[in-house]
């Protein structure tokens, strides 16, 4: 198999890609995809590449580019040199650009805490099924309604990030409880103890599996 030729093809075919796999399949992609972006080496960058091999082998029909390249022999002689940090620019900007784009100053604007405001009340900032929000600029923040009154995580919402996969898009999380939504009829974040836990598990299933 020619890692390089296979990202290669997945960059080139990715909204084909996309449109094939199941919502589960597609939201490990793009899992994958953000490790092989933070990978520090090449072999960890190498590791990366034979899952999002394997993932593809069983998801893509023989005759899909991807799988074309999978199936290309290698050399045992020559073991070609693999630009991992082009590859991953060339990946990201595929996700980037098929993605939806959240207004990031609307919610930057939303009520948050800092990560010592969070400690504070005893919660775990690194916890994945908090949503923190990174900035360019200055430290994180964790949006307020993720929060009770005295500060502490609402199981409700740590749910609903999982169904969001709020740890590998806080910013599309963000945006399904700031924004409206049209099923439940108003803003998630301010129908939290206004309308059943629920209606709000089951909009955001049904909303990340449209994905």
């Amino acid at each position: 198999m020619s890692q390089q030729r296979m990202l290669d093809a997945l960059a080139t075919e990715w909204d084909d890609v996309a449109d094939r796999l199941d919502p589960e399949t597609f939201t490990r992609l793009v899992a994958l995809v953000a490790e092989l972006q933070d990978a520090a080496d090449s072999e960890t960058s190498a590791l990366i590449a034979e899952d999002i091999a394997s993932l593809l082998g069983d998801a893509l029909p023989m005759t899909h580019p991807v799988r074309q390249a999978l199936a290309e022999p290698q050399s045992r002689f020559r073991r070609p040199t693999v630009d991992w940090q082009q590859l991953s620019a060339d990946l990201r900007d595929q996700l980037t650009s098929s993605a939806p784009h959240p207004d990031l100053d609307r919610l930057r604007a939303a009520d948050s805490l800092d990560e010592q405001q969070v400690e504070a009340a005893g919660a775990d900032p690194a916890d994945p099924d908090l949503i923190r929000l990174p900035s360019d600029d200055g430290p994180s923040r964790w949006p307020a309604f993720q929060f009770d009154a005295a500060g502490a995580p609402r199981e409700l919402v740590r749910t609903v990030n999982r169904y969001l996969h709020a740890a590998e898009d806080p910013w599309g999380a963000a945006d399904w409880w700031l924004g409206p939504n049209d099923w439940l009829g108003g803003v998630p974040a301010e129908l939290i103890g206004q309308v059943a836990d629920r209606a709000l598990i089951d909009a955001a299933r049904e909303d990340s599996a449209e994905v």
